[in-house]
This record gives structure tokens, C-alpha cells and sequence, in this order.
């Protein structure tokens, strides 16, 4: 039985994972820019709700529009103001997208400090478990991963019957093609950025429940997006969900078998291993 407990416990936490690597992924589908800053917007959107609820007892799902909006706002400033003035040539877009973004990283994190402090920050919301016999499923993991399926399918949505999402997928898949079609490619990478980050800050809000965080720990949550990605593929989206799972169940199992701490080594590990064994990630094609 406590094989299926730590399973349960491992697909709770990877559907809050995979909702957070999404927003990762599609800021890489659309731009093919690693942000280095994706785990600060995360973990201050959690710190934001962890303030909240300790001053002003607000619950944090009624927070949820209003970081998404947030997210989606800074996202589209950030891109309109900064990503979108590095150079054309690929090769040098990314270096320099990676220096901003690290820049950008250091930053989020010293306003954080500066407005909230260091303090390690949680939600002690729904602090009960569900009893189904010897199964214990916690009630503030299972309303987090319930909300993250929600907005996972949400973003599908958008995605497959929309046309900005159609837009968004012909910008990923083939950046000429789009233009030939008459894509405004500039538009959609702002939108596609202002969503990935919108996505960021509502993951945030969830891990709020689930983690003792301070402003500090965005690289934590940039790790696992990037491994959770890599293993299940770069710009797939059906592939993060995957990669999160397989994320969630590994640190779950760790958890028990060899503690906590080196548990938080599971997004290296298995980032190693899948580039080791399948460079394309599971839901990937093998580069050529």
C-alpha cells in the first residue's frame, strides 16, 4: 500500500509541475528562449499569496485572477520592453536571452526580498487528508492538482481551437511558414511570453499549499520546469505533462526511500538520464 500511497502523492505534485513547466514550454516552443526567470515569477506569486493569507486571511484560489493577470501583464511588458529588442540572428538571440533573462532573474529575486522579506512563507490551507482505507490522499495537494487540470485544459484549449493558439503552434513548429501566412510573429511571441508567464504566476499560487517558500528559491522551480521539459521534450506540450508526472512520481519515491534532501538531486538526475538515453526527451524526436 505505500507504494500506491507515494504514487498518489507523486501524481498530485506533477500535475501542479506540469502547469508551471507549460508556461516554460511555451516561451520556448514560440521564442526558443530559455527563461531563467520563469521560477521567480513562480515562487513570488506564492510568497504574494503565502503574505496575503497570513495578513488579510484572502484564500488563495481568489487570488488566482488576479496573479494571472498580473503574470500576464509583466510578461507582456517584459517581452514588449526587453526581449523583443535582441538581435534577429537565432545563434545570438539565445546567448543574449539567457543573459536577461539571468539578469532579470537576479532582479525579480532582490525585489522580492526587498518587498516581503526571507522569511519561508506557506499556506496552511486545507491542512487535512481524505481517508480511502489505508490511503491517505492530502486535501491541499488534491485541490492544487484539481485547479492545475483545470487550467491545463484551459490552455489546451487555447491552443488547439483557437486562432491565437493556432497561431502560436505555427510560430512554434515553423517560424517562415508562419510568416508566409500573414502571422504577426511579434504579436504572438508577446502574447506567447505574457501567457507562459501569466501560467507561471496561477502554478505559483498552487505551490503556495505545497511548499514553505521564501523570494529566494525561483531557481529551484526553473530546474524543474527546464528538466521537466527536457524529459518530456522541447516544445512539446502533451510531453511536459508526461515529464511531470515522471517528475513527480521520482521526487515522491525519493522522498521516502532516501529523504528529502536528496530528493531535490531527482530533476538532475533524470535530466542527466534522458539526455543520456534519449536526447529528443520522451515525447521528443532524437536531433539529428
Amino acid at each position: 500500500m505505500i507504494l500506491l500511497q507515494l504514487a498518489i502523492n507523486g501524481v498530485l505534485l506533477g500535475g501542479v509541475l506540469a502547469l508551471s513547466a507549460l508556461g516554460f514550454n511555451i516561451v520556448f516552443g514560440v521564442m526558443r528562449v530559455v527563461n531563467l526567470a520563469h521560477g521567480d515569477f513562480v515562487v513570488l506569486a506564492a510568497v504574494f499569496a503565502a503574505y496575503e493569507f497570513a495578513q488579510s486571511g484572502i484564500n488563495p484560489l481568489l487570488l488566482l485572477p488576479l496573479t494571472i493577470v498580473a503574470g500576464f501583464v509583466a510578461g507582456a511588458l517584459i517581452h514588449h520592453l526587453l526581449l523583443r529588442r535582441l538581435p534577429g540572428e537565432i545563434a545570438s538571440a539565445e546567448a543574449s536571452s539567457l543573459t536577461l533573462t539571468f539578469g532579470l532573474s537576479y532582479f525579480l529575486t532582490g525585489a522580492g526580498l526587498a518587498t516581503f522579506g526571507g522569511r519561508f512563507v506557506s499556506v496552511p490551507y486545507l491542512t487535512g487528508a481524505f481517508q480511502l482505507g489505508p490511503i491517505s490522499i492530502p486535501q491541499a495537494r488534491l485541490l492544487a492538482f484539481a485547479v492545475a487540470v483545470v487550467l491545463s485544459l484551459a490552455f489546451a484549449f487555447v491552443l488547439r481551437s483557437t486562432a491565437l493558439g493556432r497561431a502560436i503552434r505555427a510560430t512554434s513548429q515553423n517560424l517562415d511558414g508562419a510568416l508566409a501566412c500573414g502571422v504577426d510573429v511579434d504579436r504572438v511571441r508577446t502574447l506567447a511570453f505574457a501567457i507562459g508567464t501569466a501560467v507561471a504566476t496561477a502554478a505559483g499560487t498552487l505551490m503556495s499549499f505545497l511548499y514553505n517558500l521564501n523570494a529566494q528559491q525561483g531557481v529551484l522551480f526553473t530546474v524543474n520546469a527546464f528538466a521537466v521539459v527536457v524529459i518530456g521534450g522541447l516544445g512539446n506540450y502533451t510531453g511536459a505533462v508526461l515529464g511531470a508526472l515522471v517528475l513527480g512520481l521520482a521526487e515522491s519515491f525519493a522522498s521516502y526511500f532516501v529523504g528529502a534532501t536528496l530528493a531535490e538531486a531527482a530533476p538532475y538526475l533524470l535530466f542527466i538520464l534522458v539526455l543520456l538515453l534519449a536526447p529528443g526527451g520522451l515525447r521528443g524526436r532524437r536531433a539529428a
